[in-house]
């Protein structure tokens, strides 16, 4: 039995989804059990919320390993969930991380690494997954291509190597269910580099629909975060990484999903089709 935290979410969902393929158990978290009513009986519910310390101790009751999410920014709440997994023998927990873990200076990747670090005081076995970008992120333009046709763009031409989330997913899946995998750092890219104004482009092409890329500051991406309800420290935290990108920092792609899957990522071209209805 494994426990999924965020199986409404672009990953959880996929994470769900592929443990019940390979034939696993699976239990779910979440405050909502409509939400994930559609898994019928292919599923164990427990609900309940992170800051409900008691809640999450009754979800991990009996589980193998848990695919964590880093919903709670309270690092205090974040340890009383890892303690009470620990408690109830949870044996690894693979936890999605984020490529700033990897410059901790930054606050978004403190807000990360803090939280890697718990799991790793803890004692039970983690596994820390840091993608550096979703192509699901995508799914932020919805609103203003399907009204305007119109992208907004902090980052510039800066290149990057975003991952679908069905890749993240595999990842941890792996880690979950494969002793050998559990406890390393896995650095998760896709496969191509790419900039906004290129994914526009390919977007453009299979909605069959003009779109423009308006370039925007970064300061005005992170207003529009809070506008949409994001505390503003941390809005300002991802427009931080909004500016890595633009200055080319990001400009990287890793081979640690081909040498763990023994295949390649999705494309952003590949991921966009599977997706286009959510742009239409």
């Amino acid at each position: 039995m494994y426990l999924v935290t965020g199986a409404t979410g672009n990953v959880g969902r996929e994470v769900t989804g592929q443990l019940l393929q390979a034939g696993e158990k699976v239990r779910v978290f979440t405050r909502d059990a409509s939400k994930v009513a559609h898994w019928g009986d292919r599923v164990e519910i427990a609900v309940g919320d992170f800051t409900d310390q008691e809640s999450f101790r009754r979800a991990a009751a009996g589980v193998k390993g848990v695919f964590l999410m880093n919903g709670i920014l309270d690092n205090g709440v974040f340890r009383k969930l890892v303690a009470a997994a620990k408690d109830e023998g949870v044996e690894r927990i693979t936890f999605l991380s984020s490529a700033a873990a990897n410059h901790p200076e930054l606050l978004m990747g403190k807000l990360h690494k803090d939280k890697e670090d718990a799991i790793r005081e803890s004692g039970v076995r983690g596994s820390f997954l840091r993608p550096n970008g979703f192509m699901s992120n995508t799914y932020q333009w919805g609103k203003n291509v399907k009204a305007d046709g119109v992208v907004y763009n902090p980052m510039g031409s800066g290149r990057f190597a975003p991952i679908a989330p069905e890749d993240i997913a595999a990842v941890a899946v792996k880690t979950l269910t494969d002793g050998e995998s559990a406890g390393e750092i896995l650095e998760l890219t896709g496969g191509e580099l790419i900039d906004v104004p290129e994914e526009v482009s390919i977007l453009s092409r299979i909605l069959g629909k003009e779109l423009r890329c308006v370039e925007i500051t970064t300061e005005a991406a992170a207003q529009g975060l809070v506008q949409s309800g994001i505390p503003e420290h941390v809005a300002k935290a991802v427009a931080k990484t909004f500016e890595t990108v633009r200055e080319g920092q990001a400009a990287v792609v890793k081979d640690t999903f081909e040498k763990l899957m023994g295949r390649r990522p999705m494309t952003f071209e590949e991921w966009a089709k599977k997706h286009a209805s959510r742009f239409a």
